[in-house]
């Protein structure tokens, strides 16, 4: 059963150079993480990317994997966090808050994230008109947007992604639901418990790696070019 994904328009007003102007304007260039749950982690340049923190906080025994009860405890946890009044739902002005100030990087698209890319094909007028003449043959092709950049789970937005009845607040019930589906998700050897071997990268962690790659490279051929 897949989790429910709301649209996230608003995203796809942001043009790329403007969101790399605003993330290097706001100081954006450190490493982030978001947990399953959506909980964000957060790193120096230069430091090991943040993805451990959240395991070995909800490694609550400190086995080196995650149980199932674990990862709910955790969740849970996170849950508890969001809903400021205690009443059991996460609602919509705590969702707000959640967007704009506990993990505000969801608003923004990190410009050194290879997304997928659009192929223009060059119109024909001789085309029979009912031909699809569309890029990419007028199939959707999906950004990476969201909490996804920085998520081991492709969810934009993690809060409204549990919200299963759609009713714009979140239960305890539907966040068991949604962390117990995440679960299941990352558990890729259904031997129930969740290892650091398992996770996968994150696309945020991928374009570092990528990036420091090529700053070698770029080094390395400057260095052998002799100007150093």
């Amino acid at each position: 059963m897949r989790l429910p994904l709301i649209s996230l328009a608003a995203f796809a007003v942001l043009t790329l150079p403007a969101a790399a102007q605003d993330y290097l304007a706001t100081g954006m260039g450190q490493q982030v993480f978001f947990s399953p749950s959506g909980q964000p982690f957060r790193a120096a340049p230069g430091k090991p990317y943040p993805t451990m923190d959240w395991f070995n906080a909800a490694d609550a025994n400190h086995d080196g994997k995650i149980s199932h009860d674990e990862f709910v405890a955790d969740a849970m946890r996170f849950f508890d966090t969001l809903d400021l009044n205690h009443d059991g739902y996460i609602n919509s002005p705590e969702n707000t808050r959640y967007e704009n100030q506990v993990a505000p990087e969801i608003q923004r698209m990190d410009p050194r994230i290879q997304q997928p890319k659009v192929i223009q094909h060059d119109y024909d007028p001789d085309m029979d008109a009912n031909q699809d003449q569309e890029p990419n043959g007028g199939k959707y092709i999906k950004q990476i947007v969201g909490a996804s950049q920085y998520g081991l789970i492709d969810e934009p937005q993690p809060i409204r992604a549990a919200d299963a009845n759609f009713d714009f607040r979140v239960s305890k019930d539907e966040w068991l639901a949604a962390s117990n589906q995440r679960f299941t998700i990352l558990d890729r050897n259904r031997d129930g418990f969740i290892t650091a071997n398992e996770l996968p990268q994150t696309p945020a962690q991928v374009a570092q790696e990528l990036d420091q790659k090529d700053g070698k490279d770029r080094k390395n051929k400057k260095k052998h070019s002799g100007f150093w």
